[in-house]
């Protein structure tokens, strides 16, 4: 492992920290705009008044502070060059992404499209930075006997 971080790595932690402020933003925005998001799950189904509406405001902010607070914890050890942790990231970000588009299939209210899309974009740049040859390079495998 070489000394200084490459400029791929150092990218993808600030882009990491960007996708949690704009995941941060979309969960404070749920419970500002409750009646909103209730309302346009609504309109898409007919027998919305026959089941119980989701619970979106819990979800949505427990679902934050879980992935959160992982994320952290992984770019601690990824700032040191783990290899495990920089896999770890990658596929906590694809998992996000699956979900961000389960989002979108929603048809969510205008602002919450635009955020979703927007996290969406930094969060594929942020795996791409992750994949790159010289934060693969700079990562190292950790040999235990």
């Amino acid at each position: 492992m070489s000394l200084q971080r490459p400029t791929t790595a150092t990218a993808s932690i600030w882009l990491t920290v960007g996708v949690l402020a704009l995941s941060g933003v979309s969960a404070v925005l749920t419970v500002v705009f409750r009646d909103e998001v209730i309302a346009a799950w609504r309109a898409g189904r007919e027998d919305s008044s026959s089941i119980e509406q989701p619970a979106f405001v819990p979800v949505a902010l427990v679902m934050y502070v879980v992935v959160a607070l992982l994320m952290w914890v992984l770019l601690m050890f990824f700032r040191e060059g783990h290899n495990w942790a920089r896999r770890s990231i990658i596929a906590l970000f694809l998992l996000m992404a699956v979900g961000i588009l389960a989002v979108l299939r929603t048809e969510p209210p205008a602002l919450f499209f635009v955020l979703s899309g927007l996290t969406l974009v930094v969060d594929l740049v942020a795996v791409g930075c992750l994949v790159h040859k010289d934060t693969r390079s700079w990562c190292h495998e950790e040999i235990t006997v």
